[in-house]
């Protein structure tokens, strides 16, 4: 399957995705949403891609009805549509990757922020002291002492 560190669950939980270029009319719509989800501009311009088959297909089945050009889109629908397929299932790993990856910063960003936010005001008496950040106070807030618990 894939070597993230999360599991199956979590791998099969967020390949939902890869069911969508069998459809071949939403193969575009995996693409921009893989590409939006780990913000990757080149998955996201596949994504565009892979719309413009069905798209115009959509449009000369409306505008011009039995002409050559209609059969034309069609074939280019369905080719794109199994490259798709195709594209899918090699991404896939890397999709994952990206996504256990960017989970993990975000939580770390996150984490990292509040150290910061407790170090400047000395809200948390775990943190080390040379963790603590040389920003001055800012002068809204009044200081009254050290925290203390009141019952």
């Amino acid at each position: 399957m894939n070597n993230t560190r999360k599991g199956l669950f979590w791998n099969i939980r967020h390949s939902w995705w890869i069911l969508l270029p069998f459809t071949f009319a939403l193969n575009w719509v995996a693409f921009l949403y893989i590409g939006m989800k780990v913000k990757n501009k080149r998955w996201t311009k596949y994504g565009l891609i892979y719309a413009i088959p069905f798209f115009l297909h959509s449009i000369s089945i409306r505008i011009f009805e039995g002409n050559s050009l209609d059969t034309a889109w069609g074939i280019a629908f369905l080719i794109g549509g199994v490259i798709s397929i195709s594209h899918a299932f090699k991404v896939r790993k890397e999709f994952l990757t990206r996504l256990e990856a960017s989970q993990f910063a975000k939580r770390y960003l996150d984490e990292t922020f509040i150290h910061q936010i407790e170090s400047e005001y000395g809200l948390n008496s775990d943190v080390p002291k040379d963790a603590h950040f040389d920003r001055p106070v800012p002068t809204t807030v009044f200081t009254r002492g050290t925290l203390t618990r009141q019952s």
